[in-house]
């Protein structure tokens, strides 16, 4: 690139910008050419809200992996911490309401999320979701592993809300084998393993309740709170991008977490329905 078109100066490279809106959400997730999960999925979501929200991809993919071939990168942890100091320089970062952790390609990334968590000095602290994207029952891991035990030491502690599916619940717990749907004891539990680590609040998704309702069940160190939405049958992927994301939005428009948790359902539905009409 030219030389000319470098400044050290951020107030003129500011006036480059078409959108001066300062950033209310970081998204940290998957990056995809094509296929609607990770961020792909999350920031249309923002963006209908009137939220602008900035990206930090964790692995880039040509698809998802499901086609016959598929060209994946994750990016180096290094590359990761530069682009967040540079954006720090850049004053994007100085009024984030919501920080969303999702899809990690290798352990030693939730370590770089943490460290930059920890070293914000901000007047108010953004609200911290994550999602930790590890796999699901009917296809087990998506990713390495060895991501899971990584959450669990470097993220979870500094959750403000957890958004597991029940077989990320039983990896990030310790237990190994997801809790039956139906044994709410169980699972909450499993949930308060988290809590106790340090999350304030952890909202299991997609608890089957029946044949036509699924479960929300928000679980903190002291209460339990049950939400119920019903049950559209899909093989889609990404709605659990889709929920956080609608869950994130919520939280930044001043909803409480009950509250945001319902709205995070409804878009969901909300993406089935529009994925069934075309």
């Amino acid at each position: 690139m030219p030389e000319q078109f470098y400044t050290t100066d951020a107030g003129q490279a500011q006036q480059l910008e078409l959108d001066v809106r300062l950033p209310q959400v970081l998204a940290f997730g998957s990056q995809l050419l094509h296929g609607s999960v990770g961020l792909n999925a999350a920031l249309p979501i923002y963006s209908a809200a009137g939220i602008r929200a900035s990206s930090v991809p964790t692995i880039l993919l040509s698809n998802l992996p499901h086609y016959p071939s598929v060209q994946t990168l994750a990016v180096a942890p290094e590359w990761i911490r530069g682009a967040l100091t540079d954006l720090a320089a850049t004053g994007a970062l100085t009024d984030l309401s919501a920080v969303t952790s999702g899809y990690l390609a290798i352990p030693a990334q939730a370590e770089v999320v943490a460290n930059w968590l920890e070293q914000r000095h901000a007047s108010s602290q953004p609200w911290f979701v994550l999602d930790p994207t590890l796999g699901d029952a009917d296809v087990g891991f998506y990713t390495d592993p060895a991501v899971g035990p990584a959450v669990r030491e470097y993220l979870v502690p500094r959750a403000d809300v957890i958004t597991p599916n029940l077989f990320e619940l039983a990896q990030l717990s310790g237990a190994g084998t997801p809790p039956d749907g139906q044994d709410l004891s169980a699972l909450v539990a499993m949930a308060r393993q988290l809590t106790d680590a340090g999350a304030k609040s952890v909202v299991v998704t997609g608890v089957p309740l029946d044949a036509d309702r699924v479960q929300n069940v928000v679980v903190t160190a002291s209460e339990v709170q049950v939400s119920s939405s019903p049950r559209l049958t899909t093989g889609a992927k990404g709605l659990g991008d889709v929920f956080t994301a609608g869950l994130t939005a919520a939280l930044v428009a001043g909803a409480e977490l009950p509250e945001a948790v319902i709205r995070g359902a409804a878009q969901v539905n909300r993406a089935i329905e529009q994925r069934r009409l075309g």
